[in-house]
């Protein structure tokens, strides 16, 4: 599993993050994100699912942990 840990940032910079993942995830491997921006958290989910990944989000504390899958 690919991990990306972008807490303490805010938009764009977790969102960078996560189109540079996934741009190196060749494998399709499940990708974790954790933010704690909720714009971050609603853009980051919109780029998944628009580039075909499933995505389930569960709440950790004070941080969002975005679980995103290929279909």
């Amino acid at each position: 599993m690919m991990k990306i840990d972008a807490r303490g940032l805010s938009c764009p910079e977790p969102l960078l993050m996560l189109k540079n993942g996934l741009k190196k995830n060749k494998e399709n491997e499940e990708v974790e994100l954790v933010l704690s921006c909720q714009n971050a958290l609603e853009n980051c989910t919109r780029y998944a699912e628009g580039q075909g990944y499933k995505v389930t989000l569960e709440k950790d504390g004070e941080d969002y942990k975005l679980l995103m899958k290929k279909d």
